[in-house]
């Protein structure tokens, strides 16, 4: 959904495509329904709480930080909180 919308940022006609009843539902399912975006910490500390290959994201997670995560969302408006065990959430 992040890169249709820098897509559609970017002038092109995107069609997202979703199995499930509604858009994001995945997502929106994390964090009991708020939505857990990312957590507040390193790259190295979302990779040390990877239950099996970590490898398997290793460069992602180093190429879009948690705080470039947290950064996109505050771009976009969108005010968040860090809760317990660094879960960050909209508000």
């Amino acid at each position: 959904m992040m890169a249709a919308l820098a897509a559609c940022d970017k002038g092109a006609q995107v069609t997202l495509l979703e199995p499930n009843e509604k858009l994001g539902r995945k997502v929106y399912i994390t964090g009991k329904g708020r939505c857990n975006l990312t957590n507040n910490t390193t790259p190295d500390g979302v990779l040390r709480n990877v239950p099996r290959n970590a490898r398997f994201l290793y460069s992602a997670v180093n190429r879009f930080t948690p705080t470039d995560v947290m950064e996109y969302f505050t771009k976009l408006g969108v005010p968040l909180k860090t809760e317990r065990g660094g879960r960050v959430f909209p508000c």
